[in-house]
């Protein structure tokens, strides 16, 4: 619940002038006994650049999502996650097919933390994503992201996440 108050607040915030180019996208990836599936919402951008044939944006993004543990452990197996990212785009072209490479830093809250083996020891965390992707018709996207989720070692111990993630989009 807390996830779902932290994101439509932040999206309020972001304000109408970002609202032009929404996208949403579904996600899923594994990694290590772990899995994450989940969704998010990205804004216009709010800084734009072409640069030749390519052209840069940083959106403001938010994602909502579900981390679960499929090992064996005495401790939850799930838990869910609400962030906000700042993803730098780049999309080369202007033909039907373009392809993008993206980089993103946030920040995010869980709803617990431990998963599994795994001891996060706060509730906030970084995130760092990195993904390849082709863009369709100017609206449909399909690509990979890895991502990262840790403490920063703001407390120890620092049980981070790594995953590697398929995401399907579509521009409104």
């Amino acid at each position: 619940m807390k996830s779902c108050v932290l994101l439509t607040a932040a999206a309020l915030a972001a304000g109408a002038a970002s609202a032009a180019d929404v996208a949403v996208t579904v996600f899923h990836g594994e990694h290590d006994n772990y899995d994450r599936s989940g969704a998010s919402v990205r804004l216009g951008p709010v800084w734009e650049r072409d640069w030749g044939a390519w052209h840069a944006g940083l959106h403001p993004e938010f994602e909502l999502s579900r981390f679960r543990y499929n090992g064996s452990s005495h401790r939850a197996d799930t838990l869910d996650q609400g962030g906000v990212v700042g993803m730098l785009r780049l999309v080369r072209g202007q033909g039907s097919v373009q392809p993008y490479a993206e980089l993103g830093f946030g920040g995010a809250l869980f709803t617990r933390t431990s998963l599994g083996p795994k001891e996060f020891s706060t509730a906030f965390q970084f995130s760092q994503h990195a993904g390849l992707g082709v863009e369709f018709a100017r609206r449909f996207s399909a690509g990979w992201r890895y991502s990262h989720y840790s403490n920063g070692d703001i407390k120890n111990p620092n049980d981070g996440f790594d995953l590697h993630q398929l995401v399907l989009g579509a521009r409104f």
